[in-house]
């Protein structure tokens, strides 16, 4: 399913400040400790509870529909070139690989960086999905005060 329904929609938007603080723990302790699994995984989480809180009022606000375009124009591009890097990295020739065995570091980056890709998919999804309900919704209304 490429849309999100309107109750996961709610879901997010509602624990977006427990988002934030989550993707901020997932930074920060990493970086104190000195090892860098769930830096990216963070990073994606807190920016997914930012974005939400340009969405409190989507069922209500009729112009919404428009930062969500603007951060689906801006964040989409990343999103896709984040992928194909990391789809690059798996699947690149073995001729292009360091020589060596796969070490413990190169697991856990790759395993951050998938993890940090599908929290950046879902928040896709969500101001994809958040920029067409709530453009039906203006619709509706504008529709609504000409009648």
């Amino acid at each position: 399913m490429l849309l999100l329904p309107e109750t996961k929609i709610d879901l997010i938007v509602s624990n977006r400040r427990v988002i934030m603080l989550v993707g901020l723990v997932m930074m920060v302790v990493p970086l104190m400790l000195g090892f860098g699994f769930g830096v990216l995984s963070g990073f994606t989480l807190f920016s997914l509870g930012a974005n939400c809180n340009f969405f409190r009022t989507w069922r209500s606000e009729p112009g919404v529909w428009m930062i969500a375009i603007l951060l689906a124009v801006t964040l989409g591009p990343c999103w896709a070139y984040f992928e194909f890097l990391h789809l690059l990295a798996v699947f690149a020739p073995a001729a292009n690989r360091a020589v060596g065995l796969v070490g413990w570091n190169q697991i856990r980056l790759s395993v951050d960086a998938a993890v940090a890709l599908l929290i950046f998919a879902e928040n896709m999804k969500l101001v994809v999905t958040v920029a067409i309900e709530n453009w039906i919704r203006t619709r509706r209304l504008l529709r609504s005060e000409r009648e």
